[in-house]
């Protein structure tokens, strides 16, 4: 079964040299933006002529499953235990850090679970103080409801083991009255859960590259932070596919986006509505366990 892509960068008619599965990157403008440079990059100082890159619009868990079936090239996704187990069974051959995204508990203005708005609560008091607010509320004609994209994307992960760090399951519990299961991508599941009122976990990078409508029916209740031990961290790792068909441009453009004038000059000058989206990548960190390397 052939694949479409969800996009096409670069001036055709060049060859198709690279092609990359991801998510909420391609939707923010990110993806675009990288891609553009580095075909630049290639032509100024690798001497090739101008070719294409295709994106394939796909979270964590589909995106390693579109190197595996030779669709994509390279994937860059956000779950390490995910990509570890990609690389035990060969899937993938090389992992890297490309940036820092982070994890955000929003919800609606007014506020119905009455959840403090300071950087004092950590997420697993704001996510217990929610689910007893959602538990008292769920029998009347307005419940306090939470939306999850429930799609095994990276978000759905996180936001299943922070619920299962406080010993809830919502999932579990069907029908449940508060606990919304939407399979959409980013951009889809913040509008619907600002047009619901309902709470939600988002990136950082969706929430500012969303539209302003929605972005106004939101408060933010918790930021991750760039410390690797911070639940809402969300590294973003670029993988190489085993079978990649041009193994030679997919392990160039890994190169070049950690590359501090590269693809992190990109990364880090890349904005929505005036602000800076997401985090270079931090020194000495190994991906697949986000804690330094052992000094040899």
């Amino acid at each position: 079964m052939t694949v479409a892509p969800s996009a096409v960068y670069g001036v055709p008619p060049g060859p198709v040299d690279l092609r990359i599965a991801t998510g909420g990157s391609g939707q923010s403008g990110l993806l675009e933006a990288l891609a553009k440079a580095f075909i630049q990059f290639c032509v100024d100082f690798k001497g090739v002529q101008p070719f294409l890159v295709e994106w394939y619009k796909s979270d964590t868990t589909f995106s390693i499953e579109n190197l595996g079936n030779q669709v994509a090239d390279v994937g860059i996704t956000y779950h390490a235990v995910a990509e570890q187990t990609a690389w035990d069974d060969g899937v993938i051959d090389r992992v890297a850090y490309a940036w820092r995204d982070h994890w955000m508990l929003v919800g609606p203005t007014d506020n119905p679970a009455e959840l403090p708005e300071n950087d004092q609560s950590t997420i697993y008091s704001l996510l217990t103080r929610l689910f007893r607010a959602m538990e008292k509320m769920k029998h009347s004609p307005r419940p306090i409801k939470f939306l999850s994209r429930y799609d095994k994307s990276a978000g759905n992960i996180v936001e299943s083991l922070l619920w299962a760090s406080i010993g809830q399951v919502p999932w579990a519990d069907t029908p449940n009255a508060w606990y919304h299961m939407s399979s959409k991508f980013p951009f889809e599941a913040i509008q619907e859960a600002a047009n619901k009122g309902e709470y939600t976990i988002t990136d950082k990078g969706t929430y500012l590259a969303v539209d302003d409508e929605t972005r106004d029916k939101l408060r933010v209740f918790a930021e991750g932070k760039d410390d690797e031990n911070d639940p809402l961290l969300n590294p973003a790792h670029v993988l190489v596919g085993k079978l990649a068909n041009n193994k030679e441009r997919a392990n160039e453009f890994v190169e070049w986006i950690g590359l501090e004038h590269g693809g992190q000059q990109v990364i880090k000058d890349f904005q929505k509505n005036g602000m800076v989206l997401y985090s270079t990548i931090p020194a000495n960190v190994d991906p697949l366990d986000r804690t330094p390397p052992t000094p040899m």
